[in-house]
């Protein structure tokens, strides 16, 4: 590798993020939450101040309460689950009379036990994510773009120089804004300052730099890229009262200021499945409204753009420049696409670097959230040397990768639906959909081989209900914390059942805790429920720090389960 220059700026860390997108935020988050020493480095100079995706689900809230952010996330979502079906709250699909066709969520508690899918405003997100950043002290260098990458048996070197302007300015076409979020704090950044170089070597690199990866393109990923494209027009809505008490609209300032605007009309989360013009409509957080227009054969790209046709399209639906500010106008290619490999030998991707799906079921973000989740746990074991690189890192790809997969394949199945322009076809779909509907809340498992057992519970998500104690109801991570754990019914943890070795292993190796639910925490005995109905009440459940579950045992064969858990991590493999 060749030696920096006087004139570069060099840098080295367990673990470099490109990208300083949501899910690069979070990953760096729970990594140093962790221990390990991570650096972001990322093009754009400062946030960018307009929305982008909007829907949030229960695992993702779950994962963020994991970096110790529930509070500052809470604040920024809002729950449109509420009271279902044809009220127009839930994720509903309708027709052009706006008939229910099929209901995609319902009030069933999901296994993380927050709502299923919530609103939010992604530079909001965004914002909280660098406060956290910044009062870790955590690295993050802005304003420099990647340009070379070469890897070691024992690094990875990564070349940086000085983004030029056309890199850092808004490469979105069609962008109308009244006024940017102003949320941004980016004063304080290591923004590289004084040099025009910079060089970092570090142990593993993630490449979360979005859709167009310069890592990706520079290890020549393979990519699959699937037979679905659309455009469509995104807006994004600031909603206000037709009159606040003092007589005066609303302004952006207030917005800023921490005011949420009631919005004026609280027009469902739906998919609109007309053929005469698709069209879908989401809360986009608190005081905020997202539409998005599919653009019909024939249609330009320009006129759709035009002011006027935009408050034309939204006029049907009661929003107009008395009741709301167009924030955002954009026209977006709705793609498929997922990289073949998730890594090669110490370079990894994750989020839109690594996979690409429409947003009709709100899972592209989402996904990129459970990477980060996935990887948070893997790294430091590789950075420790405790594990083998080849074992976790093929599991990353085996488990990910199957389920990105069936969430973007379901998600084109359905894009099929809403996206047909032919009455007649579009007709006799809507009759299928409303025959045979899709399975609801589509939450595919983890894939297989993974760091998992093959029992059919092991891959899915972990349950969390309140639990009783001492009189107070808390959620179960709130009163265990994060991590791995051996979680059993009854009085007695199976701590006593563990050999030394294994128990070493659990406890001091993984810093695992063994937890026992006894009939009074479970007060509504709904842990009972689960291990009954799923596992068997005599078993232990093993869960990873992501939530999964890793495999189940009776409690006389919890030893066999903990070495299963080591032999399949690779355990005292030597890394490759």
């Amino acid at each position: 590798m060749a030696a920096p220059s006087s004139a570069m700026r060099s840098e080295r860390c367990e673990v470099l993020i490109v990208g300083a997108g949501p899910v690069g935020l979070l990953l760096a988050l729970l990594l140093h939450q962790r221990g390990v020493d991570v650096m972001i480095v990322e093009r754009q100079k400062a946030l960018y101040p307009l929305p982008r995706a909007v829907l949030f689900d229960h695992e993702a809230r779950r994962i963020f309460g994991s970096a110790d952010l529930s509070g500052q996330v809470d604040s920024i979502l809002e729950n449109v689950i509420g009271q279902g079906g044809e009220e127009g709250i839930n994720f509903v699909w309708r027709d052009a009379e706006l008939k229910l066709i099929v209901d995609m969520y319902t009030e069933a508690r999901t296994r993380s036990d927050y709502p299923s899918i919530m609103g939010f405003c992604q530079p909001q997100l965004e914002n909280l994510l660098e406060k956290a950043i910044l009062s870790r002290k955590i690295p993050l260098i802005r304003g420099y773009t990647l340009r070379h990458l070469e890897q070691t048996s024992r690094c990875v070197e990564a070349g940086f120089s000085e983004a030029t302007a056309n890199e850092t300015r808004c490469l979105e076409k069609g962008v109308y804004s009244g006024g940017a979020m102003g949320t941004a704090t980016t004063g304080s950044l290591a923004d590289g300052s004084g040099t025009h170089e910079l060089l970092v070597r570090a142990s593993y690199l993630v490449g979360c730099d979005g859709a167009n990866s310069t890592v990706r393109q520079i290890e020549n990923f393979s990519v699959t890229t699937l037979n679905f494209e659309n455009d469509w027009l995104i807006l994004d809505l600031v909603c206000y009262l037709a009159s606040d008490v003092l007589g005066y609209k609303l302004t952006l300032q207030l917005l800023r200021d921490g005011y949420v605007p009631p919005v004026v009309e609280r027009l469902g989360t739906a998919q609109i499945c007309d053929p005469r013009r698709p069209t879908t409509c989401v809360f986009g957080g608190p005081g905020r409204k997202r539409f998005e227009f599919m653009r019909l054969p024939g249609e330009s790209r320009e006129s759709l753009l035009q002011n006027e046709n935009i408050w034309r399209l939204l006029e049907p639906w009661g929003f107009d420049k008395v009741n709301c500010d167009l924030e955002r106008k954009v026209i977006y290619t709705f793609k498929a696409r997922w990289a073949n490999e998730s890594f090669v030998n110490r370079i990894m991707l994750a989020g839109d670097a690594f996979h690409l799906m429409p947003p009709f079921i709100g899972q592209g973000l989402n996904s990129g959230f459970r990477d980060a989740a996935a990887l948070a746990w893997r790294l430091p074991l590789l950075v420790s040397g405790v594990c083998s690189s080849q074992s976790l890192l093929r599991s990353y790809q085996s488990e990910r990768l199957d389920h990105v997969r069936k969430l973007t394949e379901h998600c084109i199945l359905l894009g099929e639906v809403i996206c047909e322009t032919e009455p007649a076809k579009a007709k006799r779909l809507h009759e299928a959909l409303r025959k045979q509907p899709p399975g609801k809340a589509y939450d595919p498992p983890l894939g297989k081989p993974g760091i998992l057992t093959s029992q059919a519970e092991a891959g899915q998500l972990s349950l969390q209900r309140p639990l009783n104690v001492g009189g107070k109801l808390d959620l179960f991570d709130d009163i265990h914390g994060y991590g791995w754990f051996l979680i059993n019914l009854g009085s007695k943890s199976v701590e006593g059942l563990l050999c030394p070795e294994l128990g070493d292993f659990f406890q001091r190796v993984l810093g695992g805790q063994c937890v026992c639910i006894s009939d009074l925490e479970d007060y509504a005995g709904e842990y009972k429920e689960w291990f009954g109905n799923e596992m068997g009440l005599d078993h232990a459940v093993l869960v990873r720090p992501d939530f999964y579950v890793f495999g189940h045992a009776q409690l006389s064969e919890v030893n066999a389960l903990v070495a299963d858990l080591r032999a399949t991590m690779g355990v005292g493999v030597e890394a490759a």
